[in-house]
């Protein structure tokens, strides 16, 4: 399997964990440096991507038969990482939330920062996240890991417009009178001419807000 293509879901930590690779040993693959130089974030591909599988490489160890050894498994943990601001831009902290990833529950308080971090299996699917809100009530949000399509992309576009607050239809990739004016809105914030066209610029800016 020295190629494989990218379905809808799939990250480069989700095809290694099923390739059984590091995710750096294929995303830092010289036969993967056109790959990386187009998309540059290894969380998000588009499908139909090929990504190049590299053969396994045999290590061996040598060890005497009457001792006890130990092998640690090295490697770099995903994160779930996630940031809660309001809608003047500063971070929401001190709220309880309830994180459930793939039926995994963590519960804490939002930090001073905004900023969730959570340890996730490379191919965890689903996460919803629920704020205990003291005024509104409840606050539920779903997300599908690993959906996040480039922002070259029209639906990785809105994507990231959704959840930067600027748009909330669907993800359809259509360049609607909802996503234009989503897009001049964050245009006009960011300091771009409000073109509302998804232009190299505001694919840039983008992505540097979303964090990816």
């Amino acid at each position: 399997m020295p190629i494989l293509k990218v379905n809808q879901g799939d990250c480069i930590s989700s095809i290694a964990d099923q390739t059984g690779f590091f995710w750096e040993t294929i995303w830092n693959h010289a036969n993967n440096a056109q790959l990386k130089q187009l998309r540059q974030n290894p969380n998000a591909l588009l499908p139909g991507d090929s990504v190049f599988i590299p053969d396994k490489r045999e290590k061996v160890e040598t060890g005497g038969t009457t001792k006890c050894h130990t092998f640690r498994l090295l490697g770099v943990p995903v994160r779930f990482n996630l940031r809660l601001l309001d809608e003047q831009g500063n971070p929401r902290s001190g709220i309880p939330y309830t994180l459930v990833i793939d039926g995994k529950t963590t519960k804490g308080t939002i930090p001073d920062d905004g900023s969730i971090s959570e340890i996730i299996k490379p191919n965890a699917k689903k996460a919803k996240l629920t704020l205990s809100t003291p005024d509104w009530g409840p606050e539920e949000y779903e997300f599908q890991l690993g959906h996040m399509n480039p922002p070259d992309d029209n639906a990785g576009a809105q994507g990231r417009l959704k959840n930067l607050g600027y748009y909330d239809g669907p993800l359809n990739g259509s360049l609607d009178d909802v996503t234009t004016d989503a897009v001049k809105r964050f245009q006009q914030d960011s300091g771009l001419p409000t073109t509302g066209q998804i232009d190299a610029a505001t694919q840039s800016a983008l992505a540097q807000r979303h964090g990816g």
